[in-house]
């Protein structure tokens, strides 16, 4: 071969070689790499927005004598206002005092060194808790006072609740006994009740009466509800709520 065809051939070959260095490096610079392919779409993923909270309701509030105060049951945990709190969803205030009415107050000294308020004057309690809704039971404490003085407390109660707490869910249950002999008043006392809670729009519960003759339900002293009766009690209550319109 003579120069001048071996000088070609050369020529020739650098020319192809350059061609195909120039293929390789395009192909490379196109081609994403495999971790930039796995990148792209976790990069550029929207995150799912999160629930809103849901704003968590107030608690709900009892108020009553020692039978809401629940003095008789082995644990807090039974008393019937507890199991009742449970049923609604909602934590538990209980501002129970034994001995206390809609008008009468407690023994000198109950609560630390004053007498324990009635439920006339727990309005103010009842309302700094924030409740969603408020139970009051009770009144037969105040069997034996002048009727015309408990009548104005249960309207003065039920009254101060309503103007207090607007948007709370007030109920009042008929005033419960024992099994004691049963006085007269009672029966009036449970009428100033229920007409009570009308006059206010307070829902009235009527339970009836759980715990009369039924020695069963009730500790030794037989004034106040064991377990079993603190069962039954919550038992007439949440079948009560049940039974009331939006209960």
């Amino acid at each position: 071969m003579n120069d001048r065809l071996q000088n070609g051939a050369l020529a020739g070959l650098l020319v192809l070689t350059l061609v195909l260095v120039g293929f390789s490096l395009r192909s490379r610079g196109t081609v994403p790499a495999s971790s930039d392919v796995a990148a792209t779409p976790t990069s550029s993923r929207t995150a799912s927005p999160s629930p809103t909270p849901t704003a968590a309701s107030g608690p709900v509030v009892f108020l009553g004598d020692s039978v809401a105060e629940g003095r008789s049951a082995t644990t807090p945990r039974k008393r019937w206002t507890a199991i009742v709190a449970g049923e609604l969803g909602l934590k538990e205030v209980n501002l129970g005092h034994a001995r206390t009415g809609y008008l009468r107050i407690g023994p000198e000294g109950s609560c630390g060194d004053a007498a324990c308020p009635n439920f006339k004057d727990s309005v103010r309690a009842a309302a700094a808790a924030a409740p969603s809704a408020v139970v009051v039971t009770g009144g037969g404490n105040d069997t034996g006072l002048d009727a015309e003085a408990v009548a104005s407390a249960v309207s003065a109660t039920l009254t101060g609740l309503r103007k207090a707490l607007p948007e709370a869910k007030i109920y009042v249950v008929n005033p419960w006994w024992d099994l004691r002999e049963q006085p007269d008043s009672l029966d009036d006392l449970t009428t100033v009740v229920a007409d009570a809670a009308k006059a206010t729009g307070v829902t009235y519960l009527d339970t009836g009466q759980p715990l009369v003759g039924q020695p069963d339900l009730m500790v030794a002293s037989g004034t106040n509800p064991n377990d079993a009766g603190h069962a039954a009690l919550a038992k007439a209550v949440t079948e009560a709520l049940a039974s009331t319109p939006n209960g």
